[in-house]
């Protein structure tokens, strides 16, 4: 076995798609979504599953850097290969200037399927605050949190049924003062995760050396 990839569930649904077209796909460990509310807790799960991989050359981590959650991350016997993008925002969008461009045009909150299907989601949470303090004080606070977004915008990968989570939203975005919009999505970086094309796109880091996301070899 020459690689194995640890995957957050955040982006399975974008995963799969690829991951199923594959020739000779390779094991994959995932990681729960609400870990990335909190960066440090993250940070432990990732090494406890790397350190528990042992036997192959490569460690695959389809994460972005996520808050530093991945700063410091170290395998004493295998590389470890991520992407070079600031989040999965930018992983579904095909890079960091993509997603850069697309925030200039339009300050906007990005989702999908996959960040509204898992816990503690921004949903989930929303719907937690109505049920301790009620709608009004409950908008009041979501609207300062998107006081700087102007839209709602989801990705769209063409891994999920985009109208059906839009119809969900629709409501709420309104409340909200936020307008919902589609994005174009792409698994081009995703594809070339799995395939192993692994360029200037890709961090790769060597055994026994902490992963730093301005690493260079």
């Amino acid at each position: 076995m020459k690689t194995v990839a640890i995957a957050c569930r955040t982006i399975e649904d974008e995963l799969k798609a690829v991951y199923d077209t594959l020739s000779e796909p390779f094991p994959m460990v995932w990681v729960e979504s609400g870990l990335h509310n909190f960066p440090a807790q993250l940070k432990e799960r990732i090494q406890q599953e790397i350190d528990q991989i042992s036997g192959v050359e490569n460690i695959l981590l389809l994460f972005g850097y996520c808050g530093n959650s991945i700063e410091g991350l170290i395998a004493a016997q295998a590389r470890l290969v991520v992407p070079k993008v600031e989040d999965c925002i930018s992983l579904l969008l095909g890079g960091n200037q993509t997603r850069l461009a697309f925030s200039r045009e339009t300050p906007a909150f990005y989702l999908t399927d996959g960040w509204l299907r898992y816990e503690k989601n921004i949903y989930w949470e929303y719907e937690q605050c109505l049920k301790k303090y009620g709608e009004a004080k409950s908008l009041r606070i979501f609207r300062a949190m998107f006081a700087h977004y102007s839209n709602l915008n989801f990705i769209d990968t063409g891994s999920y049924d985009l109208k059906s989570v839009m119809n969900k939203t629709a409501e709420w975005a309104g409340k909200l003062n936020l307008k919902q919009g589609i994005v174009p999505g792409t698994l081009r970086l995703i594809t070339k995760a799995f395939k192993e094309e692994w360029d200037e796109d890709f961090l790769i880091v060597p055994p026994g050396v902490p992963l730093h996301i301005n690493y260079e070899a």
